[in-house]
């Protein structure tokens, strides 16, 4: 840092030199978030949990409401022929086929288009697309017919954050804004689990509007095959003849809960519709356990983990 620093960011790197040192709090790591919210240089992750922090009771724009459009859209005409009996339009497909897309790892689009980069196939796809909407069937290639159907007839899906991608990403702003220096990141390593912890306590409890026919609530937990912990989206559906909810894992972790949770949580796995908070390298229930509730018999239940 130089003499001409300001004070804001005198003050925010006392609080980094903190938990550099070991003297880890939850309180520095979300201060850091919020000083540098409108400096994340286009890391979305960094920005998206400044979000999640300056706006903790709705949030219907950024990455994890984008991410649960295209789920839902991806999981439309599978609930459409199930539920409603009805078969998928042109529409639906096309708009899948760019979802799906959109949620694709570089890998699984190397792997569903024969090793071709998301640049390549992403200009197949746009042009199968217009020529797929203005009935020209007949002009697609074989590479835009290829991808069309790659993407538009199955289900992909990614959680929009996971641990390691936040942690790089909180180095990556702090040294981008002066207030970190490149080589002494490697001092951060003991707060990895406190920066990963506070982005899923941020999230918690959050609601989500993504229109009239989509709405929900994002919830910590550890319900998986692995144990570790993550926030899932619990999701209503409009639309249907039965009540519909789809739950979705959007930030999935590296931490094992046995590790970081509290005694009082060890069997309780989530998704919790109770206030959380981090305390001593923790998460630990704010008030009384709520159970979770059984969904009624006329609710279809969609898990996509």
């Amino acid at each position: 840092m130089t003499g001409n620093t300001s004070f804001h960011d005198k003050y925010l790197r006392i609080r980094l030199e903190r938990l550099m040192s070991g003297d880890v709090r939850v309180e520095d790591v979300a201060q850091l978030y919020i000083g540098k919210r409108f400096k994340s240089y286009g890391r979305t992750g960094f920005r998206e949990i400044a979000d999640f922090a300056a706006h903790p009771d709705e949030r219907s724009r950024g990455p994890v409401t984008d991410r649960i459009r295209d789920m839902h859209v991806t999981f439309k005409p599978l609930l459409d022929k199930s539920l409603k009996k009805e078969g998928s339009s042109l529409e639906d497909i096309i708009a899948r086929s760019e979802s799906n897309f959109r949620m694709a790892s570089d890998d699984q689009i190397a792997i569903l288009s024969n090793g071709r980069k998301r640049q390549q196939v992403g200009r197949n796809l746009r042009s199968a697309v217009v020529k797929m909407q203005a009935g020209k069937f007949h002009a697609l290639t074989a590479k835009e017919q290829e991808v069309a159907i790659s993407f538009g007839d199955r289900l992909i899906w990614n959680p929009v954050l996971r641990a390691q991608e936040v942690f790089d990403d909180f180095k990556f702003v702090l040294i981008k804004n002066g207030l970190l220096e490149a080589g002494e990141s490697d001092r951060l390593e003991s707060a990895r689990s406190v920066i990963v912890l506070h982005a899923i306590a941020t999230m918690h409890g959050t609601k989500i509007s993504s229109g009239p026919d989509l709405t929900g609530e994002l919830q910590a937990g550890f319900d998986n095959s692995e144990g570790v912990l993550e926030v899932t989206a619990c999701l209503q559906l409009e639309g249907y003849p039965k009540k519909v909810t789809l739950k979705v894992g959007l930030y999935l972790t590296d931490l094992m809960a046995r590790d970081h949770v509290s005694p009082a949580l060890n069997d309780h796995p989530g998704p919790w519709a109770f206030p959380i908070e981090i305390s001593e390298g923790q998460i630990m229930p704010i008030g009384e356990i709520v159970p979770i509730d059984e969904p009624p018999e006329a609710t279809a239940v969609v898990e996509i983990k």
